[in-house]
This record gives C-alpha cells, structure tokens and sequence, in this order.
C-alpha cells in the first residue's frame, strides 16, 4: 500500500469548495458528511505524525486538539479554491497559533494545495512548509506568523477592509484560530476590542481552548476565565462548544453562525484536549513542542490513532503500517556553522 494515496479512501465532501450550503442532521447526505470529515480528522492526525517525525520537531499537541476543527473547515465551511489560491471571493482563513501548522499543513494537502508527499520536507531548509507558514512561499497561506498575538489583529483588519469593499463583499467570511495560551497576550485583547467596536459580523474569532500551553496549565499559568464573560464584555458573542472533538456538533454550530449577522462578532470557545487521541499526549505539556524522538515511537502513535479512530472508519490497518514504514528522518541540510566555546567571551 501506498501511505500517502489518501484517495482510495477518502475524497472531498464537496465537489466544489468554491460553494457552501447547509447539511442538517436529517439530510440523507449528513451522515457521510460526518464520517467523511471524521476520516479527515484522523489523516491530518496521522499525516502529522509522519510529517513531524520526519521533521524532527514540530508540536503535536496543539496539532491534534485542532484536528477536527480544521476537517470541519476544509472539508464543509471555508470557501476557496486550491487551484487558484488567491480566488477574489475566498473566505479567509488565519491559523494564530502558527506552531500548531504540521495539522493544517495536513489538511491543506488532503485538499489539494500542494502534494501530500511534500510533508516529508516539513521544516527542513529547503522546504516550503517552514516550522512556521510563509505566506510567500506556502500556497494557501493568508499570512506568515509565529509572534503569538499578532494575527488577531490581522483579521480585524482584513474583515474591516473586505466590508469597507461594498456589498459585493458581504459574503465573505474571516475566521482567526487562535490559541488559549496565546489569550495571555494583550494585542489578543486588542483585536477582541477594536472587532467589538467595529461590529465585524463577518469575523469569527476560535479559540482552541485545550487547557494546556508550553509549560504548564492555562489556570495555573495565567487563568483566562471567566473566559465567555470577559468576550461577552468586549461586545463579542461567544458560543461555547462543549466538545470540541464532536465533528457533528461543529457542524451543527456553523450553520447557525451562517445566520448570524447581526453587527457583534462571533468567538467561539472550543473545549478540546491537548494532544488528542494520543494517551502520551493527552494534557502533557511536555508534548507542547516535542515530536516523537524515535520512528517506533511514531510507530505506537499512528497504530493507536488508527485503533481508536481509523479503525471504526474503515482505514485498512495496512495504512497505519505502511505510512510509519516511510517514515524518513531528513537531516539537515547544513552542518551547525556556529563554533562551539565552553564560556561565552
């Protein structure tokens, strides 16, 4: 088997990105929207792995808490077009928590922006998948990033611009993924304001809520609650998400935002687990930026990915198997041209 022919077993929802239409639960087409957009979920999860453990680095657990979110967006909510990038009525899509990229840079594959095998050069020098999106050399990418509580502010300003271009615009959509940890920053807060103040009904701002950033819990560290309040007083409407992993119950909540436009922004509290569906993982901040250290490790990943997901989906377990046996870990490029002192002068 070929790990990185995904077509033999999943496509798709839509045959035309470029389109979205509502798919409600009584829908005969529903219950393959839900298990296509779950199979998705899992592929970005294990195409994470392999890319990662390629890498060498990356941060898995923030790439698995957004997992389904992402498969929701690309598979059902985002209009757009791989084929032409820059397509005028795009929605816009900004990933804040730029690290978290080895998942959308998943997702962005299974829907055509560039080759799947491109993932084995994630992070290396010559790769166009930097460790953080480059917007000038990644397809699909609105903005490059890495400052965490910069991006926010981006889509303010990019929802304001497409308003101020008329009503021909007023369909277009800016959704901002943005981290719970990186809510410590204050230009996040900044953004929350001025979107506020603005009325940008056409912005959703998604807070992946999964408890945990790089050295320890979002209570302990610098607590964001009472969370839903604090959005509700920077005139913002927040809708919670008790499970943040339950495909249908995304779903379900986009088709409301779809009609709600009545002057506040949208924020949307999605709970989730840090590192899910890996045990290892699951609330670990050790996990924050690590990849796994070995290929067998990766190895244990994609088979207990495949048993708790893939599994039940009708992925062959010779997928799991034969995408941890490409795994290749691509040294870099250069040798380490710093020279090494014992003390610094």
């Amino acid at each position: 088997m070929n790990p990185l022919d995904f077509k033999q077993f999943w496509k798709p929802f839509r045959p035309n990105t470029r389109r979205f239409h509502e798919v409600f639960s009584h829908h005969k087409d529903f219950a393959d929207l839900i298990k296509q957009t779950e199979t998705m979920a899992y592929l970005i999860r294990s195409y994470a792995v392999y890319s990662m453990t390629c890498a060498a680095l990356g941060h898995p657990g923030g790439s698995f808490s957004e997992a389904d979110l992402l498969a929701v967006m690309y598979n059902y909510v985002l209009r757009y077009d791989p084929q032409e990038p820059k397509w005028p009525k795009r929605d816009v899509f900004y990933l804040s928590k730029c690290h978290a990229c080895p998942g959308l840079y998943a997702a962005m594959a299974l829907v055509g922006y560039f080759p799947i095998d491109n993932l084995t050069r994630y992070g290396a020098w010559d790769s166009h998948l930097e460790s953080h999106p480059d917007s000038t050399t990644t397809p699909g990418i609105e903005i490059s990033g890495g400052s965490l509580g910069q991006i926010p502010g981006v889509a303010v300003g990019r929802a304001l611009g497409i308003r101020k271009h008329g009503p021909d615009e007023g369909d277009r959509m800016v959704y901002v993924l943005i981290g719970d940890g990186e809510c410590n920053e204050g230009s996040v807060w900044e953004a929350f304001m001025a979107a506020g103040h603005y009325r940008l009904d056409n912005l959703v701002f998604i807070i992946d809520y999964n408890k945990v950033q790089a050295k320890g819990f979002v209570h302990m560290d610098m607590s964001v609650e009472p969370l839903a309040d604090k959005l509700a007083a920077f005139n913002l409407h927040p809708w919670q998400v008790e499970n943040g992993h339950n495909v249908a119950e995304l779903v379900a909540l986009f088709n409301t935002l779809h009609t709600q436009r009545g002057g506040k922004p949208n924020a949307i509290i999605l709970n989730t687990i840090k590192g899910k569906n890996i045990q290892m993982c699951q609330y670990n901040p050790n996990w924050h930026t690590s990849a796994p250290r070995t290929v067998e490790v990766a190895r244990l990943w994609l088979r207990e990915l495949w048993e708790r997901d893939g599994c039940r989906l009708g992925i062959p377990e010779a997928f799991h198997k034969a995408l941890g046996e490409a795994i290749r870990i691509v040294p870099p490029v250069h040798e380490n041209p710093d020279h090494i002192v014992e003390k610094q002068a």
